[in-house]
């Protein structure tokens, strides 16, 4: 990286590829919020990770979901009942309703289909409706109701379902509502006391099931972003910004196969800077880290095309893939590039040259085939004179 005398060279050092998620770990995220483009990123991967877990909560809300189902038939006695009052109607109604739903929601098609984080908070807040209407229902009938159930779904708001923290928070609280509100329209005044103590022990039950989610989520976020900028290390040079050797070898492959296959044309240059040993000798290292800035502007300019890509193969080796274009047609690219950094002004009225070597791959050539052809045109600009480019 570049020296605090390179900064006052130089000015300030390149923006790095895992620049945003350092400054968004230095800066913290306490509230759970990255800055936009982070959290767009982010709510991405995290709705892919969830979907596994979201998938066994809901096959373990399916089964237990589907025997509570079963025994509303026997508690109820609708044999005997039938037909059925109009809110036993309404409790069979949303009881079976959410069944199908959790039944749909785990078939592949929809699964894949149907967007999670909404889906998950549409099928909760259901399924939370209707754990509070038939609680209420049930104590107005005079059977006793599972007040427990409520608390647990309640917290299970917080569970790894798709939802995240705040989320999660508004769907629990939204419960904790509608069991109240429910309550006191339909049971009778002198039911009132005890339901409003089930409420209170909901409300108490939030914050607890709170403290997990949010910690989760926490960890989760920190994760992404540690894991982000080891992967943005693990591709990208630390002092140029351009791809490192291991990203341009698997880009490269990739481009090279995929120009066979639609008759495309693609050049790759290889650029090495001329006498750099002897620069960095004169001007000392932090002037080197400068000129290998400046220089690799200019060859990531060159990398114009979306499949276009500019490396650091190491030191003052540098690879230019130029895809869609022939020689002809990279010719005078590569010699304005070339002319770029000739024009380069550095400190001590100091020069840099390049010399490039540039070919395009032959029928069932890899990469490394085509790169030793590039590298051995490079070397012959060095034996005619340096500062120039040959290609085939």
């Amino acid at each position: 990286m570049p020296s605090t005398q390179l900064s006052s060279i130089a000015g300030p050092p390149p923006s790095l590829p895992d620049e945003p998620y350092a400054r968004q770990l230095r800066q913290g995220f306490g509230d759970l919020r990255f800055a936009p483009p982070l959290e767009a990123e982010y709510a991405g991967q995290f709705i892919e990770e969830s979907r596994r877990p979201a998938l066994i909560v809901a096959g373990a809300a399916l089964l237990i979901w589907s025997v509570f189902a079963v025994l509303d038939f026997v508690r109820l006695d609708l044999p005997d009942r039938w037909p059925p009052a109009a809110d036993i109607w309404v409790l069979l109604t949303l009881r079976w309703l959410v069944l199908a739903l959790l039944a749909l929601f785990l078939l592949p098609w929809t699964r894949q289909r149907l967007p999670l984080d909404r889906t998950a908070f549409g099928l909760y807040g259901l399924l939370g409706v209707t754990v509070a209407a038939t609680a209420v229902i049930y104590k107005a009938n005079g059977l006793p109701a599972a007040d427990t159930a409520q608390i647990v779904v309640v917290m299970a708001a917080f569970l790894p379902m798709g939802m995240r923290f705040y989320a999660g928070l508004v769907a629990s609280l939204a419960l904790v509502l509608v069991t109240a509100v429910a309550g006191l329209v339909w049971l009778p005044q002198q039911q009132w006391m005890g339901h409003l103590s089930l409420v209170l022990v909901m409300v108490m039950a939030v914050p607890v099931a709170a403290v997990g989610g949010y910690l989760r989520e926490y960890a989760h976020r920190r994760q992404f972003l540690l894991g982000a900028i080891l992967s943005r290390q693990a591709q990208f040079d630390s002092l140029t910004d351009l791809a490192n050797r291991r990203l341009f070898q698997r880009h490269a492959s990739a481009a090279i196969a995929h120009a066979a296959r639609s008759g495309e044309p693609l050049v790759l240059a290889v650029i090495d800077i001329d006498h750099f040993k002897r620069f960095n000798d004169n001007h000392g290292h932090a002037a080197g880290d400068d000129a290998l800035i400046r220089v690799a502007d200019a060859i990531r300019d060159a990398a114009r095309r979306p499949m276009d890509m500019a490396a650091r193969l190491g030191g003052e080796e540098f690879a230019l893939l130029l895809y869609g274009t022939d020689l002809e047609r990279a010719g005078p690219v590569l010699e304005a590039l070339r002319a770029r950094v000739g024009s380069i002004e550095l400190p001590h009225a100091a020069t840099l040259t390049v010399s490039i070597g540039a070919t395009m791959p032959r029928a069932g050539e890899g990469l490394g085939a085509l790169y030793e052809r590039a590298d051995r045109l490079l070397y012959a600009s060095k034996d005619g004179g340096r500062n120039r480019l040959s290609v085939e």
